[in-house]
C-alpha cells in the first residue's frame, strides 16, 4: 500500500514485492504488462497521406522497443528494492515534522503538504501561448489535428518525429515534415490521446497506454490547427531524469495495495468557455489539486484539444478536490471545489482575460530603476514546472528604466514576486484585482542584500513559520519581533479561521493570502492552544528573513 507521513510518501515492502514479482513474471513469460498489451493494432497515417495499417515489421520492431524499456525499468525498481532491503532501513513512519521553511517565504514552498509529492511533466508540454485556430471541413468528414513539434530549448521545428495516438479501437500515428509540421487525420470522430513522440536525438515522450495527459477529440465538420508540442533535447531529459523512466506520469492520488480489490474510481467532466464569448475554447488544460484539510496535492494535469471545449478526467479516487483551466490570451480560472465520488461530478470554467498589472522595480537605497528584476505569480499559479502548458502562469521582466508589464493575472491572485540578484526578494501583497483590464500601479522597492546576511525574502506578514495540518495552520516557530510574536503567539499553536473564515474553506493559499496585508493592519485569528480556542488580534509587519 502507498501511504504518507509528514516525511514523505513510503511503500509498504509486500506491495513492491508483488508489484515486482508480478511484472517480472509476465516479462518472463513473453507478456507485455498489461498497459502495452492494449496496443493491439497500430495504424500510421503518412504525411500528405491517408491512413495506412504499419508494416508488421514495423510494428513488432515497436512493440519489441517497449518492452525492452519495459524490462529496464523493472530491472532498475527491483534493484532499487534491493537496496532498500539491504540498507536494512524501514520506510519512514516518523510523525516528526520535517525541517519547517519559513511561511513569510513563497506559501508552496513555505507551508508543504505534508503529503504532497512534486511531480514535474515529462515532455512534450503542449504550449499554449497562441490560441489554437477551429477552421470548418466537410461536415461528414472527421476533425483533422494539426500542428508542429518543436524543440523545447530552441523552438525549432523536429521533422520525422513520430506521434502515435490511442483510440478505442486500437492506435494510429503520423510523422512531421519539414519544418515540424504535422497533421492526423482520424478516420472516425472521437478522443484520441497522445501515446508517444519519438525523433531521434530527443527523449521520447510514452505516456501509459489509454492514458495519456494530452486528448484531442475528433468533431465532425472541424479541424483544429496550430497546436505546438515540445521535446527535450535526450541529454536534458537524462540529465533531470536520473532513473531513467520516460513515461508520463499519471498518477490520480488513488492507493495500491496488492491482493485488495481497486476501490471504486470518480471522474470529472467539463465546459471551457470565453466569459465573453460563451464560445467553445479549443485548447486549454485542467490542473487538479487534491485537499487533505487545508493542505493540497497537485495531481497530474491534463491538456486537451476539443473544438466544443469539452474535457474529461477519469481515475480520481474519492476526495474533495480543485480544480482549475487555463488557456492561451486568457488568466487562470478560479479554482472551483468539487466532491469526487463514484458518479461523474461537473465542473465548468469561463474564462477571462484576467488583470494587466504595469509597475516599476526600484533600489531601495538609491531610488534608480532596476532593470533585468523577474516579475511572478506567489503560490500555485507561479509554481510553472509542474504543468504541461507553456507560458504557464504570467511572468515579466523590468527593462531599463525599471518598468514592467504582467498580462492576464487572474483576479484572485494575492501578491506578486520580485527579485533580482544581489537584492532580498520582495513579496508585495496585491488589492482586488479586476476580471479584466487594468489594475492600480505597482511601486516595487528592493532592498540590496549585504554579503554574508542570512535574510533572503522580505514582505508584509505576521512572521510565522507555517504548516497545514489537518484542520488547521500548525505555527512552527515565530520571527522574533514580528506580528506573531508581539502577540504571544508560538510554536504549538493552530491557526482555525482568519477573521472568522475557517482555514478548511479557504484553503491553503486562501488562507495565507487572508494573513497577509498592508504592513500596520491587524488581522483577527482563531488559535486552538492545550484543548482550548480563542481570538487574538495580530499586526502585520515588514519581516525580513
Amino acid at each position: 500500500m502507498v501511504s504518507t507521513s509528514p516525511g514523505g510518501p513510503t511503500i509498504s515492502k509486500s506491495a513492491a514485492r508483488a508489484y515486482l514479482v508480478n511484472e517480472i513474471r509476465t516479462l518472463a513469460a513473453g507478456r507485455l504488462p498489461s498497459e502495452v498489451r492494449g496496443l493491439s493494432a497500430v495504424v500510421r497515417a503518412g504525411w500528405r497521406q491517408p491512413s495506412n495499417e504499419l508494416p508488421g515489421r514495423n510494428l513488432r520492431d515497436r512493440m519489441a522497443s517497449m518492452q525492452r524499456r519495459w524490462i529496464a525499468v523493472v530491472v532498475l525498481a527491483l534493484a532499487i528494492v534491493v537496496a532498500w532491503w539491504l540498507s536494512g532501513t524501514a520506510p519512514s513512519t516518523s510523525t516528526r515534522a520535517p525541517e519547517p521553511a519559513p511561511a513569510i517565504a513563497r506559501p508552496a514552498m513555505a507551508v508543504p503538504a505534508p503529503a504532497a509529492v512534486r511531480r514535474s511533466m515529462l515532455p512534450p508540454a503542449i504550449q499554449l501561448s497562441k490560441p489554437v485556430v477551429v477552421r470548418p471541413v466537410p461536415a461528414a468528414a472527421p476533425g483533422a489535428l494539426a500542428g508542429t513539434v518543436v524543440d523545447a530549448e530552441t523552438s525549432s521545428g523536429i521533422a520525422g518525429a513520430e506521434l502515435t495516438f490511442s483510440h478505442d479501437d486500437g492506435a494510429y500515428s503520423t510523422a512531421t515534415g519539414v519544418g515540424g509540421a504535422f497533421r492526423f487525420a482520424p478516420r472516425a470522430a472521437g478522443t484520441y490521446r497522445l501515446v508517444s513522440i519519438e525523433a531521434k536525438g530527443y527523449a521520447p515522450f510514452e505516456s501509459e497506454f489509454g492514458r495519456s495527459p494530452v486528448s484531442f477529440t475528433s468533431v465532425a465538420g472541424k479541424d483544429v490547427d496550430g497546436v505546438v508540442l515540445r521535446l527535450l533535447p535526450e541529454r536534458k531529459n537524462l540529465a533531470v531524469d536520473s532513473g531513467g523512466a520516460r513515461r508520463a506520469d499519471r498518477s490520480y492520488g488513488g492507493e495500491v495495495d496488492a491482493g485488495n480489490p481497486k476501490p471504486a474510481m470518480g471522474s470529472l467532466f467539463g465546459r471551457v468557455l470565453d466569459a465573453r464569448t460563451s464560445a467553445a475554447i479549443a485548447a486549454f488544460a485542467i490542473a487538479l489539486f487534491r485537499r487533505d484539510g487545508v493542505a493540497t496535492t497537485m495531481i497530474a494535469p491534463a491538456s486537451f484539444v476539443d473544438p466544443s471545449g469539452a474535457y474529461e478526467i477519469d481515475g480520481l479516487a474519492p476526495g474533495t478536490y480543485e480544480a482549475t483551466a487555463m488557456a492561451a490570451g486568457y488568466a487562470w480560472s478560479s479554482y472551483a471545489v468539487v466532491q469526487i465520488g463514484d458518479s461523474p461530478a461537473q465542473a465548468d470554467f469561463a474564462l477571462h482575460a484576467g488583470a494587466r498589472i504595469t509597475g516599476v522595480v526600484t533600489d531601495a537605497a538609491t531610488k534608480r530603476p532596476i532593470g533585468g528584476a523577474t516579475l511572478s505569480l506567489e503560490g500555485r499559479r507561479g509554481d510553472a514546472p509542474d504543468l504541461p502548458v507553456a507560458p504557464l502562469s504570467p511572468e515579466a521582466e523590468s527593462g531599463v528604466d525599471g518598468r514592467f508589464t504582467l498580462e492576464h493575472v487572474p483576479p484572485d491572485v494575492d501578491s506578486v514576486q520580485a527579485e533580482k540578484q544581489g537584492y532580498l526578494v520582495r513579496v508585495v501583497p496585491l488589492g482586488p484585482l479586476p476580471k479584466d483590464g487594468d489594475a492600480p500601479p505597482l511601486a516595487i522597492a528592493l532592498t540590496p542584500r549585504e554579503p554574508g546576511a542570512d535574510a533572503h525574502f522580505e514582505l508584509t506578514g505576521i512572521g510565522a513559520v507555517l504548516r497545514p495540518h489537518g484542520d488547521a495552520l500548525d505555527i512552527q516557530q515565530v520571527v522574533p519581533n514580528g506580528g506573531a510574536a508581539d502577540a504571544g503567539l508560538g510554536s504549538g499553536d493552530a491557526i482555525l479561521a482568519v477573521d472568522g473564515a475557517s482555514v478548511t474553506d479557504l484553503g491553503f493559499e486562501g488562507a495565507i493570502g487572508a494573513i497577509r496585508g498592508p504592513e500596520g493592519t491587524t488581522v483577527t485569528l482563531r488559535i486552538r492552544r492545550a484543548g482550548h480556542e480563542v481570538d487574538v488580534v495580530v499586526t502585520r509587519k515588514l519581516i525580513r528573513t
